[in-house]
């Protein structure tokens, strides 16, 4: 007898919520065992309602849910990336399988993930490809951890630096790199912008950066890593 395998993909990348489910498919072709249904949600809110709406109508919980780190904030904007999500279905659905999708500008809030959620799996975008995701579903599905090459990759780098960002300076970049203004960051980190202002000349002049250019701070802090 099948075994029904209930994923929700959670991803505001229409490419995202058509490829993956592609992939999703022709691993349950394979892997005969195994009855997949597919949901998909684009934000925190529609994969909080879909999954419970599922688990209201099949008594069934969600297995395995895919989460990309930049979602769009709730609509009450309590909650503002997927990691928040992450830590909603900890709480609720113990027994969910997390794999996280990241970007290489996401190692700014990687130790935070890692730390308040600790994954099943964790995928660099860029890595993911059909052999990676059959991959981590086997290993996941078998209490095996899995880390993209793009993950352990920036892992490594991150051990290796000697450069160390308190996590107000993390925060401080991860909305730069968001889009975030400067003038507009004391709505984000609890400082004052005399402050913001200090810890962004403070992080120049560590990683070498000539002129002000907020864009040109956070790629050069991403290449030299940082603990």
């Amino acid at each position: 007898m099948k075994r029904a395998l209930n994923i929700i993909l959670v991803d505001n990348d229409p490419y995202t919520t058509k490829a993956y489910p592609n992939i999703l498919n022709q691993y349950g072709v394979i892997n005969s065992e195994y009855n997949i249904n597919i949901l998909t949600a684009k934000c925190y809110d529609s994969a909080i309602k879909t999954i419970n709406q599922k688990r209201e109508e099949t008594y069934k919980s969600t297995d395995v849910a895919f989460i990309e780190m930049r979602l769009p904030s709730s609509v009450n904007g309590k909650y503002c990336s997927g990691e928040d999500l992450c830590v909603y279905l900890k709480q609720n659905f113990p027994k969910v399988k997390i794999i996280v999708i990241t970007s290489r500008y996401e190692t700014l809030i990687l130790s935070g993930v890692i730390q308040n959620v600790n994954p099943d799996a964790m995928l660099l975008k860029g890595d993911v490809n059909r052999a990676v995701i059959f991959d981590t579903l086997t290993k996941t599905l078998n209490n095996q951890p899995y880390y993209s090459i793009g993950v352990l990759t920036m892992l490594r780098k991150k051990l290796s630096s000697r450069l160390i960002l308190e996590p107000i300076d993390r925060q401080i970049l991860y909305e730069l790199w968001k889009g975030t203004q400067t003038k507009d960051l004391v709505n984000y980190v609890p400082l004052s912008m005399g402050a913001i202002e200090k810890r962004k000349r403070k992080l120049r002049l560590e990683v070498g950066a000539k002129c002000k250019n907020d864009a040109l701070l956070v790629d050069l802090v991403l290449q030299k890593g940082f603990q």
